[in-house]
């Protein structure tokens, strides 16, 4: 019976609801119910819509019609997600959350506000001031726990845990489509944006898309890789693996489908750089920090590497170097003729890859020192200016021809021989209208490392210098082995060093200087290798290509003074040079009577004039060498080759790039590369020199 009675005075749950109802309308006083609130889970559209707007966007919005394609209900979809969502977050045990405190009344008391307008002004209420930790937009925090990051939509994916999950881990969530995420990676020392990896995926917004619904999948959508590479901006810090050396020195990389060039990076290096070119294409960005260092990475010995841009590779060991250019060659003939299996024999390389350039020519200055008289410098160009860089001792300069540099650069300084720049009385070339110009430009220095003697010339805009004899006098004593000095005449504002006139002041106009066996004389201007312990092993990799037996006739074209030609001939039967420089050809003419080589004989002209004449007479080459410049083979000359069809066309090259370009339209014309040897020319530099092989294919 107690029990019965116990049960019977206790409430049951429905009759505690009545009670509750009822106290809460006699509390109320008014004798009407009150609105419920709006769940954060479903705030209507026209909310979330605004809630991102400032505060006096807001209130003119208020009330007003939507604009085109602006969704003002939620969707189906939404409807599920937000309510799902919501109920996990919003519900409490015993009922609902309550809505908080009531907000203030509108400008116009008599409008009664909607509960979505009230949600509305109570969030940006609750939200004005400083931005809440969290936030990776910059802007006030818009939503609450249980809402998305910052783009003032329900949390789409309803997974409330996960969110939570990445913060513990210190991980951001995504931010809206079109603000730029500083916690998408890391900062650098420079305190810019580290991007290693996409960036996270964007919220989806449907109402940045008219007329689409939000992206139901998640909290966000993947974007598109072109979309997302378009967001890579001027100044951030990116994080790229270096794949390849570049034909320029350059590191090379790709960052969201886009190649990245990065001087002074390595293969297989992983390294932050600063974004400096944006192109459709590809991206040049500076090196910030190396993060996986490659082992082929050393410490350049010389001070101005990186500043004079004469060496682009001194950061990499000798064997890294004949690696990578190795590559540099196998990547411009994938790249330009197709060709991704070739093979390519290992780079020919020097024992000792310094002291070897036996020429020098080098801008001058004259600049003002403090506390003393003024100095003359002698250098090259800073890599994207016009200034000039100190190269005092350069390394990969023979000793011969620093010690000569600067001894005419101490002679000049004593008689005060007026320079073109740096010199006020004879005008100054970086300050317009600053008088006429007239002074010496460029030194110009030629060592012959078996004959000992050495050659100068200065480069001046005036025939005329003052204190000539004294120059040359003071020159003799300070250089014994000085050979001769002339002057050439440039007085035109170009990028090439020698002009047309070459004046003659003292000594002899050519030097003497030999190649092996070989006995040669240069003028001021005549080409002549750089490197003379390579270009022995680049004569006799051309002599092997050629395969000669005695009955070869040679067609020896851009042959300068004669060099390769003369190499060749005494394994061929005829040889025939063709050059355009007439001082060259004289050269060429005068190397074959002082060596003995009367099979060979030298033309001036073109290759693509004269070969086509020949072949009128009845002459059809059975051999052609080409060593043209780094623009690489003309197209009529290309032409005359497929005319002319040697049975071998030996290619030597100095740019792979239009090696390989040049190489495509002879193998469209009925050739094959038989042999493809790389030659290290120039250590310390990215530049390769290239020995191509081509036959005709058999029919």
């Amino acid at each position: 019976m107690s029990e019965k009675k116990e049960k019977s005075t206790t409430p049951s749950r429905k009759e505690r609801r009545i009670l509750t109802a009822k106290e809460e309308k006699k509390n109320s006083g008014s004798g009407k119910k009150k609105k419920p609130a709006v769940k954060r889970s479903a705030k209507p559209e026209s909310a979330r819509t605004e809630s991102a707007k400032p505060e006096s966007a807001k209130s003119a919005s208020a009330g007003s019609r939507p604009a085109q394609g602006e969704r003002t209900e939620l969707s189906g979809a939404q409807r599920r997600l937000a309510g799902g969502a919501g109920s996990a977050r919003g519900s409490s045990a015993g009922g609902s959350r309550s809505a908080g405190p009531r907000s203030a009344k509108p400008a116009d008391s008599g409008q009664r506000l909607t509960p979505s307008e009230r949600y509305e002004k109570r969030q940006s209420e609750r939200t004005a001031g400083a931005p809440v930790t969290g936030s990776t937009s910059g802007k006030a925090y818009a939503g609450d726990k249980g809402r998305g990051p910052t783009s003032g939509q329900p949390y789409a994916g309803g997974k409330v845990k996960e969110a939570r999950s990445a913060a513990q881990r210190g991980e951001k969530p995504s931010t809206a489509a079109g603000t730029r995420p500083e916690a998408s990676g890391f900062r650098g020392s420079a305190g810019a944006r580290v991007q290693g990896l996409p960036k996270p995926a964007q919220p989806h917004s449907a109402a940045a898309v008219p007329g689409k619904k939000p992206y139901a999948g998640g909290a966000s959508k993947p974007m598109s890789a072109a979309s997302d590479a378009e967001q890579v901006k001027l100044g951030d810090v990116i994080v790229v693996t270096i794949k390849r050396i570049g034909i320029n020195g350059e590191g090379v990389g790709y960052f969201r489908r886009k190649a990245v060039f990065i001087d002074g990076a390595i293969t297989n290096e992983v390294v932050k750089a600063e974004v400096r070119e944006t192109h459709e294409k590809f991206l040049k960005a500076k090196l910030v920090e190396v993060e996986k260092q490659s082992p082929d990475r050393v410490e350049p010995p010389c001070p101005v590497f990186g500043i004079c841009g004469g060496c682009q590779i001194q950061h990499i060991s000798y064997p890294g170097q004949l690696r990578a250019k190795l590559e540099i060659v196998r990547e411009a003939f994938s790249r330009y003729a197709n060709l991704k299996d070739l093979k390519i024999k290992p780079t020919l390389g020097m024992d000792r890859p310094w002291d070897y350039r036996n020429k020098a020519q080098l801008q001058v200055e004259r600049r003002d020192v403090k506390g003393s008289k003024s100095e003359i410098v002698a250098g090259l160009y800073e890599i994207g200016s016009h200034e000039i860089v100190d190269i005092s001792g350069c390394p990969i300069q023979h000793p011969q021809v620093n010690r000569a540099i600067d001894r005419v650069k101490a002679v000049l300084g004593e008689l005060n021989t007026p320079l073109s720049k740096g010199d006020s009385r004879g005008g100054r070339s970086d300050i317009k209208d600053s008088g006429t110009r007239k002074g010496v430009r460029t030194i110009v220095v030629r060592s012959g490392f078996q004959s000992g003697e050495i050659q100068v010339t200065l480069v001046t805009e005036t025939a005329d210098l003052p204190r000539q004899d004294e120059l040359i006098e003071r020159l003799r004593l300070e250089l014994p082995e000085m050979s001769g000095l002339s002057i050439n005449v440039n007085p035109l504002k170009t990028p090439l060093i020698f002009g047309e006139r070459m004046i003659h002041l003292w000594g002899s106009e050519a030097m003497n200087e030999s190649l092996g066996d070989l006995n040669f004389t240069l003028s001021p201007r005549a080409f002549f290798q750089l490197n003379p312990e390579q270009t022995i092993k680049l004569y006799e990799t051309v002599r092997a290509a050629a395969a000669l037996t005695g009955k070869e006739t040679v067609v020896d074209a851009y042959c300068g003074t004669g060099t390769i030609g003369l190499w060749l001939a005494p394994y061929a039967a005829e040889v025939r040079g063709i050059e355009v420089l007439p001082e060259a050809v004289a050269d060429a003419a005068r190397n074959a009577e002082q060596n003995g080589r009367d099979n060979a004989t030298f033309f001036e002209g073109e290759a693509e004039e004269l070969l086509p004449r020949w072949a009128k007479d009845g002459l059809r080459p059975d051999v052609i060498v080409a060593d043209p410049p780094r623009a690489g083979l003309d197209r009529k000359f290309l032409e005359t080759i497929l005319r002319a069809k040697p049975k071998k066309f030996v290619y030597v090259s100095c740019n792979p790039s239009t090696l390989a370009k040049d190489c495509k339209v002879l193998l469209d014309g009925g050739y094959e590369i038989q042999s493809v040897q790389p030659v290290d020319m120039f250590p310390q530099t990215s530049q390769v020199e290239c020995v191509t092989v081509l036959v005709q294919k058999e029919a």
